[in-house]
């Protein structure tokens, strides 16, 4: 699998996993970027994740719904009014051909924020980042430093 990184908005990432042809878009904030991408490396979009509600994780999927029609949408409730078509939650599965993503809830930046894990790759969208974590928006900070410890409990890889 490869791991596809597209610049989005002033900070923020739109990530890509491959597998073959076939690929996944995770939390795309702007639609342009994703579609030239998918076109430059002739991949198929086989679904969208949604993390959570906030528009810079959300605002590209109608356009790449537009472009890719009939494209799966996963995300938590809280995603419901931003594109999702399926709505998953904490303990979920996520089964896309190659792909099999473990749904973790990681409320606390917001209520219903989820990250999507598939060893060795977690998309945890703003609960964490390399140098510390989201804003907590929504949920508590009680709920936030649960979600961290859900994180560090997974491998080191």
């Amino acid at each position: 699998m490869e791991l596809i990184r597209i610049s989005a908005l002033s900070d923020n990432y739109i990530w890509l996993l491959a597998d073959n042809q076939q690929c996944i878009i995770v939390d795309p904030a702007e639609s342009e970027p994703v579609i030239a991408t998918l076109k430059t490396n002739q991949l198929n979009p086989a679904a969208i994740l949604l993390t959570h509600h906030h528009n810079d994780h959300t605002q590209g999927v109608k356009d790449i719904i537009a472009a890719y029609p009939n494209i799966p949408v996963f995300g938590p409730q809280e995603t419901l009014a931003k594109g999702a078509t399926l709505l998953i939650e904490d303990g979920d599965s996520v089964v896309i051909g190659n792909f099999n993503f473990k749904v973790l809830g990681l409320p606390g930046h917001t209520l219903g924020h989820i990250g999507f894990y598939q060893a060795p790759y977690l998309f945890c969208g703003d609960t964490l980042f390399s140098a510390g974590c989201g804003r907590i928006f929504e949920g508590t900070p009680e709920q936030m430093f649960q979600s961290i410890q859900k994180i560090a409990a997974l491998p080191d890889d």
